[in-house]
C-alpha cells in the first residue's frame, strides 16, 4: 500500500468515528418531499448458520419468526407508501434473503403494486438456488447475486462454508445451472485471505473467467472491528500491502474481457445493475429490522430487535429507534467517496480534495485511473468497517429473545 492509500485510510477511520455516531432518537422518516423514485432496501435477518466473519444484520432462522417477519415487512412498506416515498428499485439484503422463496416473491408483487418497480436484486447462496426455481422466481428478480467468496475448498473449510455448502466443483455446478435463468447474475468473491498465495488467486481468476458470469464482484477480506482480534489469531493478520498487490493482479486479469464498474464489480457488458446501489442513490429508504435509511442530511437505523420491531410496527409507528445527522460538507466527501469508488467523475465542487487526487495521480483527465481505483477501494473498506462498527454497537445489548417473533 502506497504512503497515500495509509493517509487516506487514515483520514476514512478519524472520519467515520467522527461522524458515524448514531444516538437513540425520537426522529421517523419525514414525509417524501417529491415524488422522485428512489430505492427501497429490504433486509431479510435470518440465515440457516451464521458464518464466522459476517457483520451483518442476522439471527439463525426460526421458521415462525420469519414468516411473522414477512408479515411485518408487508405493514412498514406500506406504511412508508403513506409518507409518499415512491420506488423504482428493490435491493433485498441480508442474512440469507432467499430463505422462504414464497413469502420473498409475495413482497416483491406488494412491491410492484405499490410502486413503479422496474429492477429487483436479491442476494442468496448456494444452497437456496433450486428453492428459487421451485418458488418460480426467475420473472421477478432482475439481478441474482450469489455468495461464493472462494473458489478453493481449503478457503471454504478455513470460513466455514465448505460444510454449509459443499465443495467448490459443487458451487460451481449450482451457479453454472443457473446462469440462464436471470438477466444478470453476479458472483461474490473475497480475495486476500492471510495465507493466500498469487498462484491461488489466478486459479480464482481462471475459474471466474471459466464460468463467466454475467458480473463478478471482487471484495478483500475485511475483519469487522468486533471480531477482528479474534479473527486475526484464527486466520492471520490482514496484509494492506498483499491487498494491493493482489488487486492489481484482479485488474490486469479482467481487463479486455470484462468492464470494470466500480472499485469492486466487472461486468461482461458495460451496462446493467451493479451491486453498490449507494453509487448511484444519494438517499435510499430501509424497511426491516436493522435496516438504514438515508433521507436528505440525516441516517436513521431501524431497531435490531425482531420483538421491538414487531412492537413499532403493531402501534403503526416506523421501527426507527437512532439516527445521526450529517453537516453538508461532510455528505459532499461522501457523494464524492462513492461517486469515485463508482468510477464515475464526480459531481461534487471539492476544489481541495479534487486538486490533492490530481496532484497524487489518482485521476487523470478527470477519470478515475488504476491507482485511483485501488485508492478509493481502501476507503470504501474503511466506510464499510465503520458500518460494521455501527451494527455492532446496535447489536451488544441483544438476546436470543430478540431473534424470536412470538
Amino acid at each position: 500500500m502506497s504512503i497515500i492509500e495509509k493517509i487516506a485510510s487514515a483520514v476514512m477511520k478519524r472520519a467515520v468515528k467522527k461522524y458515524l455516531r448514531l444516538v437513540p432518537s425520537t426522529l421517523s422518516l419525514p414525509p417524501a418531499s417529491d415524488e422522485t423514485p428512489l430505492l427501497l432496501y429490504i433486509h431479510i435477518p435470518f440465515c440457516l448458520t451464521l458464518c464466522p466473519y459476517c457483520s451483518f444484520h442476522k439471527f439463525r432462522f426460526d421458521e415462525p419468526s420469519a414468516k411473522r417477519y414477512f408479515e411485518l415487512l408487508h405493514q412498514e412498506m406500506r406504511m412508508v407508501h403513506a409518507l409518499g416515498y415512491r420506488f423504482d428499485s428493490i435491493y433485498f439484503g441480508g442474512g440469507t434473503t432467499t430463505i422462504l422463496p414464497h413469502e420473498l416473491g409475495e413482497t416483491i408483487d406488494l412491491a410492484k403494486s405499490l410502486f413503479a418497480i422496474r429492477e429487483v436484486s436479491c442476494e442468496s447462496d448456494p444452497s437456496h438456488l433450486s428453492d428459487l426455481e421451485n418458488a418460480d422466481l426467475h420473472g421477478k428478480i432482475d439481478r441474482l447475486s450469489i455468495g461464493i467468496q472462494s473458489f478453493n475448498d481449503r478457503h471454504l473449510q478455513k470460513i466455514g462454508r465448505y460444510k454449509k455448502f459443499g465443495s467448490a466443483d459443487e458451487q460451481y455446478a449450482k451457479v453454472s445451472a443457473v446462469l440462464g435463468d436471470f438477466p444478470i447474475v453476479n458472483i461474490d468473491m473475497i480475495y486476500n485471505y492471510p495465507d493466500q498465495s498469487e498462484e491461488e488467486l489466478h486459479r480464482e481468476i481462471d475459474t471466474i473467467l471459466r464460468l463467466r458470469p454475467p458480473q463478478v464482484t471482487f471484495y478483500p477480506l475485511m475483519y469487522a472491528p468486533g471480531i477482528r482480534e479474534n479473527l486475526s489469531k484464527r486466520w492471520g493478520k490482514l496484509s494492506d500491502s498483499k491487498d494491493a498487490d493482489f488487486y492489481r493482479i484482479i485488474m490486469e486479469r479482467m481487463r479486455g474481457i470484462y468492464t470494470q464498474r466500480s472499485s469492486w464489480a466487472w461486468s461482461l457488458e458495460r451496462e446493467g445493475i451493479i451491486d453498490e446501489y449507494v453509487i448511484e442513490r444519494s438517499e435510499y429508504v430501509g424497511i426491516g429490522s436493522g435496516a438504514f435509511s438515508f433521507i436528505g442530511d440525516t441516517l436513521y437505523a431501524n431497531t435490531f430487535s425482531l420483538p421491538a420491531y414487531a412492537d413499532r410496527i403493531s402501534k403503526e409507528q416506523l421501527p426507527i429507534t437512532h439516527a445521526t445527522t450529517f453537516p453538508p460538507r461532510a455528505i459532499r466527501q461522501y457523494r464524492m467517496m462513492v461517486e469515485m469508488f463508482g468510477l464515475q467523475d464526480s459531481k461534487q465542487h471539492l476544489w481541495i480534495e479534487n486538486t490533492l487526487l490530481k496532484m497524487c495521480g489518482m485521476v487523470e483527465n478527470d477519470h478515475v485511473n488504476e491507482r485511483g481505483a485501488h485508492l478509493f477501494s481502501v476507503m470504501m473498506r474503511e466506510f464499510y468497517n465503520g458500518m460494521d462498527y455501527v451494527r455492532e454497537t446496535m447489536r451488544k445489548d441483544l438476546t436470543k429473545e430478540d431473534g424470536i417473533l412470538h
